[in-house]
C-alpha cells in the first residue's frame, strides 16, 4: 500500500494498525517513496536474516582500527594492481 505523507500524519494511527496487521505501508512525498511502516513482525524478521554487507563490514573495521596507514594502503594498490594483470584472461579461453 501506498500513502501520501499528509495522509500518513492525519491518520498515523490508523496506518500502525494496518502495519501490526501485516500491511506494508510505503509513504510518498511530492510523488516518491520516502519512508516505510511495517508491523513488528516484519521488522524482526528482517532483523534475524539481516546480513551486514561487506562495505559495512569494511567501515566497522575502519572505525575500530583507524583503517590502512599511507604504507599499507600503497601495498594494497600495487597488489591489487598486480593481480589484476595476473588474473586477467589472455584471449579467447575457448
Amino acid at each position: 500500500m501506498t500513502a501520501p505523507l499528509f495522509d500518513v500524519k492525519a491518520k498515523f494511527s490508523d496506518y500502525v494498525t494496518q502495519a501490526e496487521n501485516g500491511e506494508v505501508i510505503e509513504i510518498t512525498k511530492h510523488g516518491k517513496t520516502s519512508a516505510v511502516i511495517i508491523g513488528i513482525n516484519e521488522y524482526n524478521s528482517l532483523k534475524k536474516t539481516f546480513q551486514p554487507s561487506f562495505i559495512e563490514y569494511l567501515k566497522k573495521w575502519k572505525n575500530q582500527t583507524g583503517g590502512l596507514n599511507d604504507k599499507e594502503y600503497s601495498e594494497l594498490e600495487k597488489n591489487l594492481a598486480r593481480n589484476v594483470e595476473v588474473y586477467k584472461p589472455k584471449g579467447d579461453l575457448f
